[in-house]
């Protein structure tokens, strides 16, 4: 079986024995994922998610500074 994942957030979309077409749409980052026999196409990645995630990573990197300093 053949595993489809989301080419940007890495997410496993589906498991297929056998498909020439894919199209997935991420239901945690809502990216559309086409899959084809030679080639894969991410479509969309949602803005407010990159913004999210984005956020996060940076309020990290801010925590752990302030940790780091004691």
């Amino acid at each position: 079986m053949e595993e489809f994942r989301c080419k940007f957030c890495h997410r496993l979309l589906a498991k297929v024995e056998s498909a020439q077409k894919v199209e997935i749409k991420c239901p945690k980052c809502k990216t559309l994922n086409l899959y084809a026999e030679n080639e894969i196409i991410v479509v969309q990645v949602d803005e407010d998610y990159l913004r999210r995630k984005f956020n996060r990573n940076r309020d990290n990197e801010t925590e752990l500074d302030t940790t780091s300093s004691d």
